[in-house]
């Protein structure tokens, strides 16, 4: 009985261990699986960034349905254009075609800097805007950030393939950053 009894203890504490493990974020699931080929700054906050990294011989729905069986994102984009977005807590994760057909880039980006840096347009035909209103937590980001980028020459980022290591990004801070007040006053109907 004691043996039965310190082997159902053994069991348990082997269980809770285990539940109570560190759990990994997208990010690490991708440093784990692919080459890190490059690292991009925010061009408001160095904090912000996005790391690339190249999944050879792997297509995008290889490594899409990969990431999702590891850690189910918040959102999936349709794959369109040789693209598909993975929106998670933290992060959001952009596969695009690598240099060669069999390659895929995959982009792990913070939140802060997709909000900050990216073009809009990134996104056409794969998240609705409503949705990066969301996750952005920006009322109307699309319209703002497409004004940000027009007025600063168009120097947005616009994903590793078209921008890549080059990006300086847009001068100034977005209107729309560093607000965390809602506004409105008493009876308001916060």
């Amino acid at each position: 009985m004691k043996r039965l009894t310190g082997l159902i203890l053994l069991t348990a504490f082997v269980l809770l261990v285990s539940a109570c493990g560190i759990t990994k974020d997208i990010q690490e699931v991708v440093e784990d699986r692919y080459q890190l080929e490059d690292v991009v700054e925010s061009s408001v906050d160095s904090g912000d960034i996005s790391k690339i990294y190249t999944a050879e011989g792997k297509d995008i729905p290889a490594v899409s349905s990969y990431l999702q069986e590891q850690i189910k994102p918040n959102e999936v984009s349709e794959l369109k254009d040789g693209k598909q977005v993975l929106v998670y807590d933290d992060f959001i994760v952009s596969l695009t075609e690598g240099d060669s057909d069999s390659d895929t880039l995959v982009e792990v980006a913070t939140v802060g800097f997709v909000r900050d840096n990216y073009q809009p347009s990134f996104f056409d035909g794969l998240l609705a805007y409503y949705i990066l209103d969301e996750i952005l937590d920006v009322d109307d980001w699309g319209k703002k950030q497409k004004s940000r980028c027009k007025n600063s020459l168009g120097n947005c980022y616009g994903g590793y393939k078209s921008t890549g290591g080059t990006y300086k990004g847009p001068s100034g801070t977005p209107s729309f950053r560093g607000s965390g007040s809602r506004g409105g006053g008493p009876g308001t109907g916060k």
